[in-house]
């Protein structure tokens, strides 16, 4: 790992001030000269990697979906009936007459639940009869119910509410508010894996052919990625579009070079499809799906779909099951305390309704909220999978808490892998806990902020872990490490190809890391891997306070924090001397866009520092950073 001892020349004389003037006139997709530009350590590069590394620019253009339109309301010929089994039999409600046995639901959970047609009397003539007859314990319309919806993965930058660095995220519309995402890449440095756990997405099925979900299905016994309740098969093939994009917002494949990365890069997804193809799906549906989710042993089922009517069969059944339900607050727009949306409103503890937000920190226009509404996560213009296009592309934006209660799931998944012994109301408490503070949210929601699923991971207390990806790597170091494990000796078993650790000492240049070199904090450090590779980073149990001197011109820095803080907030001792921080998504071998400090002082960038990522820093003079 530590051959080479040559001294790198000075690459970065020219940027400075054409710098300034080159990225504020960025409109192009021109790749980056490395020669003037201190990108990564040039004398290490291949002629194929130095032409992959350019500036992220706008490639795809989308189409928002349109918000499904709901079947007709078919269900008035429809019952739900549910008798005692033990003083009755199901012969006893076809004594009324116009009443029909349907189908005898085999229900673990909801037992004695019977689905009848009515004839010749009114709905509410046939329930009224029921709701009379001794051992019947409820008759109830069988309700239809809709669905709510109005990392080297190339369009992760689309990708708002995993990542929100200030980006322009979509074409034509304004930048997002820099932070205002569910703190996935934080997340991500501890866990990408949810090993075992088991996300069922009832919904519309899964487009499990989909290249960025493949292999991320579950596969049974029999070699089904899942069960069709209305057709009764084991082929739940996707034929509306909101199931593959929520399953790609939980589990699209990570790291894998194509198009986006769910919030669990590694998973096991469980396609139901209760929901047809125009949107709509009959409580009975709705019932089997959560029974066949019981039996393959599903952790989370993720429920992007609700309505106005109480479903006692419905509560039945989610009751009777040790899975955790996250469930879409509906998008009305209207306040779930005076108008209830179910499933979300349901009072039960293995329930977590989800409201929805915008790259901007508000709550979305169209999203219901109230105190019976426990989390807000992203979900305006959500960029996921989808079913193929007339163009052939297979990923779209959508909107609303059908895709916050998706992201909500995948942080679940994460959850539950970390410790399997939570309890789907842990779960829940500790999301509500740890959520960020947003002021518009306040009094909105029972978190009264947004999903920070770094913060909830941290709160394990697990071993930090550092991700490299292939190639170049710019990392650093948040918090001092504990002796014996505070040298480059921690880089020792990586893929380096031959290449040195590196960093760089401003005015001395270039500078190659022995493993004998103690590794300091808040400096940034370039390494080189083959592979994906990770490394176990362990940290000094207390640790006094850290300073570090940056110097005029380029420095290497790192943020001493465990979550993303904003620029202007970390470098704000140094506020009248620093005029912009740069880092470089290892992912996608990628430059980001500087984070620029305007002229005396004015800092109107918000953009964020993320921890373990290595950045320049140039600073027009000396200054001093403690942390």
């Amino acid at each position: 790992m530590f051959l080479m001892n040559s001294a790198v020349s000075e690459p970065i004389s020219s940027w400075h001030p054409s710098a300034r003037e080159f990225f504020e006139n960025q409109d192009s997709d021109a790749s980056i000269n490395i020669t003037e530009y201190p990108i990564i350590p040039s004398m290490f590069l291949s002629q194929n990697q130095s032409s992959a590394i350019h500036v992220v620019s706008s490639a795809l253009s989308s189409e928002s979906s349109d918000i499904i339109v709901p079947p007709e309301k078919s269900s008035l010929g429809r019952i739900l009936v549910r008798y005692n089994m033990s003083e009755v039999s199901a012969l006893a409600i076809t004594s009324i007459e116009g009443v029909k046995i349907i189908e005898e639901i085999d229900s673990e959970m909801v037992p004695g639940l019977a689905l009848c047609n009515v004839s010749g009397i009114t709905q509410e003539e046939a329930i009224d009869k029921l709701s009379d007859m001794p051992g019947i314990l409820y008759a109830e319309p069988d309700y239809i119910w809709t669905i709510d919806k109005i990392p080297d993965d190339p369009q992760f930058w689309r990708q708002w509410g995993m990542q929100n660095t200030g980006q322009t995220y979509r074409e034509g519309v304004s930048p997002g508010t820099s932070g205002s995402d569910g703190k996935l890449t934080g997340a991500w440095d501890i866990s990408t894996d949810s090993g075992d756990v088991k996300v069922a997405v009832l919904d519309t099925g899964i487009d499990y052919t989909h290249p960025d979900l493949v292999s991320n299905m579950w596969t049974g016994q029999n070699g089904e990625h899942g069960y069709d309740v209305i057709n009764q098969d084991y082929e739940p093939m996707d034929d509306n579009g909101h199931g593959t994009h929520c399953g790609g917002i939980i589990g699209a494949v990570g790291n894998n070079g194509i198009g986006t990365t769910g919030v669990v890069w590694k998973t096991k997804l469980v396609a139901i499809k209760a929901i047809n193809e125009l949107g709509g799906a009959y409580t009975s549906d709705i019932i089997k799906g959560i029974e066949y989710s019981s039996r393959i042993g599903a952790d989370i089922v993720s429920c992007s779909f609700g309505g106005p009517e109480y479903s006692q069969a419905m509560f039945d059944a989610i009751s009777g099951s040790s899975a955790l339900f996250v469930c879409a607050a509906g998008n009305n727009g209207q306040n779930n305390d005076i108008v209830a949306y179910y499933p979300s409103s349901y009072s039960l503890s293995n329930i977590i309704g989800v409201a929805s937000t915008t790259a901007y920190d508000s709550l979305l226009s169209t999203s219901n909220f109230g105190t019976r509404v426990h989390l807000a996560a992203p979900g305006d213009q959500i960029y996921s999978t989808s079913l193929p296009r007339e163009s052939g592309d297979r990923y779209m934006y959508m909107n609303g808490t059908s895709q916050a209660s998706a992201m909500v799931a995948g942080m679940a998944a994460l959850m539950y892998e970390k410790n399997n012994n939570l309890t789907p109301q842990e779960i829940r408490n500790l999301l509500i806990k740890y959520s960020d503070p947003v002021s518009s949210l306040s009094g909105k929601i029972m978190a009264n902020g947004r999903v920070n699923l770094t913060a909830v991971l941290y709160s394990f207390g697990e071993e930090e872990i550092l991700n490299l990806h292939p190639g170049w790597n710019y990392i650093s170091v948040p918090r001092p490490l504990a002796k014996g494990s505070d040298t480059a000796s921690i880089f020792a078993g990586v893929s380096s190809g031959g290449h040195s650790v590196l960093t760089y000492v401003n005015p001395d240049g270039w500078k190659t890391i022995r493993s004998t070199d103690t590794i300091s904090i808040m400096t940034g450090y370039w390494i080189y891997s083959t592979k994906e590779d990770t490394i176990p980073l362990t940290y000094q149990s207390s640790s006094a306070p850290v300073t570090k001197e940056v110097t005029s011109g380029w420095n290497t820095f790192g943020v001493p924090v465990k979550e993303p803080v904003k620029a202007k907030d970390a470098l704000s001792q140094v506020q009248h001397v620093w005029k912009y921080a740069v880092g470089f998504n290892a992912t996608l071998q990628q430059y980001e866009t500087p984070i620029m400090n305007e002229d005396q002082g004015k800092q109107d960038d918000n953009r964020m520092l993320t921890p373990k990522q290595g950045y320049w820093l140039y600073c027009a003079d000396s200054g001093v950073i403690s942390g």
